[in-house]
């Protein structure tokens, strides 16, 4: 062995300092390229697991829910409110049966009167409607995404068609 490793020794003094140094180069070269490229794989397993600890952690779990419950309780607090606005129609409309049914028959301020309530009762049911259905939608469309879904429950979920309300 010993004669092996003098041929060895022999052979590298022929080729000079250069092939050694050119040998350091390309192993050095070498770990650089799987250094690099095990820390770009590590980045994208480390950004997933934030990602999914983001998501999915108890902290983006307790968010979740909590919205879904403050967004059924508005919902169902924007149904109240049209109950009430209906109750406010029908109000009006009872303020003014003392005039008759016929409202060509009615003096002029008062025609003028019944048409400016009414019409501030509709405006008012259409808003809020309209806030409502608003509100329904972003509650639905956030029940479907795949990391919401748990967070919808069956007594939170308001109908998911829903009365368009008219006042007549």
């Amino acid at each position: 062995m010993s004669l092996n490793s003098y041929d060895s020794y022999e052979r590298a003094a022929e080729k000079g300092p250069l092939s050694l140094l050119w040998k350091l180069f390309l192993a050095g070269l070498l770990i650089t390229a799987v250094l690099t490229g095990s820390g770009y794989l590590f980045g994208w397993c480390g950004e997933a697991a934030q990602v999914a600890h983001d998501e999915f952690g108890p902290k983006a779990a307790m968010q979740k829910y909590g919205w879904f419950k403050e967004q059924a309780a508005a919902i169902k607090k924007m149904d109240q409110d049209v109950v009430m606005f209906e109750q406010r129609a029908k109000s009006v409309d009872e303020q003014y049966a003392s005039y008759g049914t016929d409202r060509a028959k009615w003096p002029l301020d008062v025609r003028t009167q019944y048409n400016h309530e009414r019409q501030q009762v509709r405006d008012d049911l259409i808003a809020v409607a309209s806030q409502r259905n608003n509100l329904v939608k972003d509650y639905n469309a956030a029940g479907t995404k795949f990391n919401w879904t748990p967070f919808q429950t069956n007594p939170d979920m308001p109908a998911k068609f829903f009365q368009e309300y008219v006042v007549k």
